[in-house]
């Protein structure tokens, strides 16, 4: 079963290589946005590590979105919007739009997390509201509801206007580093001490810890990469406005986490959002009203009949065997 845990991922990665090249145009429509997901999806993944419950986290998506398209967008593209007098590449853009968003993630951080528990999550639903409205009343600044256009990326030569396996790879390139940062944090001391501040707060306090450092920081790399997450949204939409990320993004992190599993710092939101992000979008195409029916069934199978996500399959049909394998050893022992 270790070995099988070792070798999955690596498969799922040379099948994330090969897809664009076998696949059609259609099929990576889906995949681009589930790979975005995934990258919001894993910084959650360790706030509620942390024993913490954000639902806001659409709101930092927004802010990196749009710090990207105002870093980035052309004044053509942005009509009536004086913000945008930089002109910066795309990825310096999709960069800043992460940082703003772990500054704001930080700021916020530091205010709020002092509360935890249900009212960490009201201010946080609070808060991307609050986002919302401000830029639906900033059209100098954001656009207001029409938002910025933006420009496609223009990198290391490639035509990200004709074919988007260019966009693919980049998008899936940022999901690893992710994934990465995550696992290696979570492997570390500093994983440790965020395990340990989610499972005993209190024993963790009077151990010498300093619980509000430890969320501030796992909060603050979560607003990171959900920020670069909505950057690359953006621009892979190539448009950006106030209501793009809102309540129902957040709540759809959460549902992904909630199905793919938080056992595991990464894969468990890799699993859920490439699960459920394609699942999603075609529901959408198909039934007004589906995904959202069918997004709250899976949350309550998930509640009912797989608490650990569907990364503990593998390990509940381990232990369903394990228990036949003991059952039989002790009907020829009698």
């Amino acid at each position: 079963m270790d070995t099988a845990k070792k070798v999955v991922p690596f498969v799922g990665l040379v099948v994330a290589i090969v897809l664009p090249f076998v696949s059609s145009a259609s099929l990576l429509a889906y995949m681009i946005p589930a790979l975005i997901w995934g990258i919001a999806a894993i910084g959650w993944t360790a706030i509620f590590r942390t024993g913490q419950f954000s639902m806001g986290q659409g709101a930092f998506m927004l802010v990196g979105g749009y710090t990207s398209a105002i870093f980035t967008a052309t004044m053509a593209g942005a009509s009536g919007v004086t913000s945008t007098i930089f002109h910066f590449p795309v990825l310096v853009g999709i960069l800043l739009g992460g940082v703003l968003a772990g500054i704001v993630a930080f700021i916020l951080g530091l205010i709020t997390l002092r509360l935890g528990g249900l009212f960490f999550a009201i201010v946080t639903l609070a808060f991307g509201e609050l986002l919302r409205v401000a830029a639906n009343n900033l059209p100098k600044v954001t656009g207001a509801v029409n938002g910025i256009t933006v420009k496609d990326p223009q990198m290391f030569g490639l035509n990200f206007q004709s074919s988007r396996i260019p966009y693919y790879f980049l998008t899936l390139a940022a999901l690893i580093v992710t994934a990465a940062v995550f696992r290696r944090v979570d492997r570390s001391r500093l994983g440790r001490l965020f395990r340990s501040v989610s499972s005993n707060p209190y024993l963790a306090a009077h151990s010498g810890l300093y619980l509000m450092k430890y969320r501030v920081i796992a909060f603050t790399m979560a607003g990171f990469f959900a920020g670069i997450a909505g950057a690359l949204f953006v621009h892979y939409l190539r448009i950006v406005s106030p209501g793009l990320f809102g309540f129902a993004e957040s709540v759809m992190i959460l549902i992904m986490c909630t199905v793919g599993g938080v056992k595991s710092p990464v894969m468990g939101a890799v699993v859920g959002s490439l699960l459920l992000s394609p699942l999603g979008d075609y529901l959408t195409t198909k039934l007004q009203g589906a995904k959202p029916l069918v997004f709250g069934l899976l949350v309550v199978a998930a509640a009912f009949y797989l608490i650990g996500g569907v990364t503990s399959i593998p390990d509940l049909i381990k232990d369903y065997f394990d228990r036949r394998a003991d059952t039989r050893r002790t009907e020829v022992a009698q």
